[in-house]
Formats: C-alpha cells, sequence, structure tokens
C-alpha cells in the first residue's frame, strides 16, 4: 500500500457548452500574475525599512494570503471545477480590501513616489474590479456546472 500511486484523472471541459470568451486566458494569466507577484510581494514587504513592520503585518495577513488563494483559484479554473469561481471572487476582493485602504494611507503619510504610485494605484485598482466582475459573471457558473 505504501508504494501504490493514485493518479486523478484530467477533468474534461465540459462538451455541451463552450467556454465564456475569455475564460482560459483569464484563468492562466492570473495564474501567471499570481505566480510573479508572490516573490515580488516577498521583495516588497521587507524592501521598505520605513515601513517595516507594516508591510510585514499587511503582507502577512493580507496580501500573500491573497495571492495563495488566486493561485489556488487559478488552478480551479483550469481544471474546471466549479468553486474556482468563488475562490477567484474572494481573492480579488481581498485583494481590493487590503490595496485601497493602504495605498491611500501611504499616498497620505509618505510622499515618495507618490506620483507614480497616484497613477498607478487606481488603474490597477480598475483591472482588479473588472476582472472580479468577469468572474461573477453567471455564464461562467453555468460553464463549470
Amino acid at each position: 500500500m505504501a508504494g501504490m500511486r493514485i493518479s486523478l484523472p484530467a477533468i474534461p471541459p465540459p462538451t455541451t457548452l463552450h467556454p465564456p470568451r475569455g475564460y482560459r486566458f483569464l484563468a492562466w494569466l492570473g495564474l501567471g500574475v499570481n505566480l510573479l507577484l508572490l516573490p515580488l510581494a516577498l521583495m516588497m514587504i521587507l524592501r521598505d525599512p520605513v515601513w517595516r513592520a507594516t508591510n510585514i503585518a499587511v503582507g502577512a495577513g493580507a496580501v500573500l494570503p491573497a495571492i495563495v488563494v488566486g493561485l489556488i483559484a487559478c488552478i480551479a479554473l483550469l481544471r474546471w471545477r466549479h468553486w474556482g469561481q468563488v475562490l477567484a471572487i474572494v481573492a480579488l476582493s481581498m485583494d481590493l480590501a487590503t490595496t485601497v485602504p493602504y495605498t491611500i494611507v501611504r499616498l497620505v503619510l509618505i510622499p515618495q513616489d507618490r506620483f507614480l504610485l497616484a497613477m498607478v494605484a487606481p488603474l490597477s485598482w480598475a483591472l482588479n474590479a473588472a476582472v472580479l466582475v468577469y468572474w461573477c459573471r453567471p455564464a461562467i457558473r453555468q460553464y463549470l456546472r
């Protein structure tokens, strides 16, 4: 029994429905982005000497868990699991709930790179909200069932 390997077959996509436009692309893109964000987030958490304690607290408490949940969601979506949609919504919501207040506080308190952050942050929020709306669509739920 100890040497027995159990391999689960890949679950094929539903044959009656075609995936919604952008489904596979966004799932693969999310997987790639989350894989890139994991080491980048660790670097950003430990890089800033002024806000090191704050970055560690926010990073360990919200950013890293959101990235990990996003990774699991993308893998589940690529394997056509219906709960992957829920995890994607949770991960994107966690990201918005963390980055919006953190960025606003950082903009107010730290003048360093304020202009760049003020330009990039709303764009990332809008992109995050658009992807969140995409994964909330009922067509995704119908496709995964």
